[in-house]
């Protein structure tokens, strides 16, 4: 048994000093990395980062309610009975003389061939005959609606003269006529016989003018279009996307623009200083801007311009 009291109290004291010691190294460090993290993210807010502008074009476009017309015949049934189609309901290329339907009654089958190559569409919208250029070209009136295809069943009883579908020769000329915003860019094109466009999102096209009617903001087209595909003989219209001008100007980031008493502006670098100019532009998909007017390609720009209107940048 030890009898020293004061040994046993140094030896006490010895643990309590050690983990004293440590607690407040822990605490020094901790104090210092939270510190510095606090001036790492500070410096690093202050940094500039910088967007280079390039060069960008868009087409621009406008749409416009397209009708289009061709040549069509109808394929009649020669007696009562139950249509079939060998081909199946779809719209579908045939050759001359190939057979697009059946008709039976009883122990009578009537088969009817096409009378010429072309696109067979099994079924009617009901302005065959009646959909014709006379009526369409005439004033400036707005184009007549349409009517919906509507297929003749497999198997759909049928009278003797009924229509069992109609028949688009093929190759044939697809013409179109539509209203066009008329810019300066379209007038052009007119000047020159043709007028640009893009359909369903397809690349873009050349249609040949025909004839114009001038109604001021617009014109009147009548055009041939250069291809006439199977599935667009289900319908007379379509909406077509005709291209305007050609606009050139710079692309940015859009969170590089601000927008200060009204009007739109950047911070770009000049001889090694940040300074604020003014920009004319327009805003594009993707959180990008069109800048065309007020800089140039392979300008410095400052990649937030809220950073530049706080003055929390650091140049170097």
């Amino acid at each position: 048994m030890d009898r020293n009291p004061a040994v046993n109290g140094k030896q006490g004291r010895k643990p309590n000093v050690r983990w004293g010691y440590w607690a407040l190294l822990a605490v020094i460090l901790a104090g210092s990395a939270s510190a510095y993290l606090a001036w790492w993210s500070n410096f690093n807010s202050m940094r500039p980062e910088f967007a280079v502008a390039e060069p960008f074009s868009i087409h621009e476009k406008t749409k416009a309610r397209t009708v289009l017309l061709w040549s069509e015949s109808v394929l009649a049934s020669p007696l009562d009975g139950a249509v079939h189609y060998p081909q199946g309901v779809e719209p579908v290329r045939v050759s001359k003389g190939e057979t697009v339907a059946e008709v039976i009654s009883g122990n009578r089958k009537a088969v009817i061939r096409a009378p010429q190559s072309g696109y067979f569409l099994p079924g009617l919208d009901g302005l065959e005959g009646k959909w014709n250029f006379s009526d369409l070209w005439p004033g400036d009136g707005q184009l007549p609606a349409v009517s919906k295809f509507r297929r003749i069943g497999e198997g759909s009883r049928v009278g003797r003269g009924d229509p069992v579908g109609k028949i688009l020769p093929q190759p044939q000329e697809l013409r179109a006529i539509a209203y066009v915003d008329a810019d300066e860019a379209v007038r052009r094109q007119i000047g020159n016989g043709i007028l640009r466009f893009s359909l369903a999102g397809e690349r873009p096209q050349r249609a040949t003018v025909r004839a114009v009617q001038d109604f001021g903001p617009k014109v009147k087209a009548y055009l041939s279009l250069p291809v006439f595909p199977l599935w667009i003989a289900v319908s007379r219209e379509r909406e077509f996307e005709f291209f305007q001008g050609e606009k050139k100007g710079i692309v940015l980031p859009e969170s590089a623009i601000l927008q200060k008493e009204g009007k739109l502006g950047v911070f770009a670098f000049v001889s090694g200083k940040l300074e604020y100019l003014p920009v004319l532009g327009q805003p594009l998909p993707g959180s990008r801007f069109l800048v065309t007017n007020g800089l140039r390609a392979g300008d410095l720009v400052l990649s937030r311009a809220e950073a530049g209107a706080e003055r929390k940048v650091l140049l170097w």
